[in-house]
């Protein structure tokens, strides 16, 4: 049951690149692509708080996600507020799948993991300053890679390899990893803080 579910979350995140790709292109089927896998994270939403235990408690604790769902971008006619739209509920919806994965690590894996992310990155600036004309220098190649990473589905230059779309897309997932992880690393050392204070106040 458990290889079920993770394989099925792995289904979840390769949809949420497919979208991360309709950012990027501009095809007749982008909209259908978008709207088609809306519905599965809806259908998803739907299920997961039709069997949580308490599901005011399950609103309560998700309630970014409880916003991503909602079809706001059908309200708006303008391209860059669907945009907006779309990259909040891509990176909640990433976050929510991604979280179990990272929440299961130790200190040591998040270490070898950051390396290793990094190292990835490294090697996407080279190979993308070898494949891409528009890259003219080492740092340039690095600069984009660095700002997919930070500013999820930002579109920095125009590509033409289509390698370097899907390098790009999973720059922005491990994006999104990272955040987690410096999310997470920010409340772990918050929350001793927050309990001192409330203990204090309490007393």
């Amino acid at each position: 049951m458990k290889i079920f579910k993770r394989i099925y979350e792995g289904i979840m995140i390769i949809l949420v690149m497919i979208t991360i790709v309709t950012l990027w292109t501009e095809q007749a089927y982008n909209t259908f692509i978008n709207r088609f896998i809306w519905f599965v994270f809806f259908i998803d939403f739907v299920v997961r708080l039709w069997k949580a235990e308490e599901r005011w408690t399950f609103l309560k604790k998700n309630p970014f996600l409880v916003i991503a769902v909602i079809p706001l971008d059908q309200f708006f006619q303008m391209a860059r507020i669907v945009r907006i739209i779309y990259l909040f509920r891509i990176k909640t919806i990433t976050k929510y799948y991604i979280q179990p994965f990272v929440q299961k690590l130790t200190y040591q894996s998040k270490l070898y993991i950051f390396g290793g992310l990094f190292g990835v990155l490294a090697l996407q600036s080279l190979i993308l300053w070898w494949i891409e004309e528009n890259i003219t220098s080492l740092w340039m190649s690095f600069s984009l890679v660095f700002q997919h990473l930070l500013f999820f589905g930002h579109r920095a230059i125009e590509v033409h390899a289509s390698a370097t779309l899907w390098m790009f897309v999973v720059t922005s997932v491990i994006g999104v990893i990272l955040h987690g992880l410096a999310l997470q690393w920010l409340f772990s050392q918050a929350e001793p803080i927050y309990n001192k204070v409330k203990n204090t106040f309490e007393s």
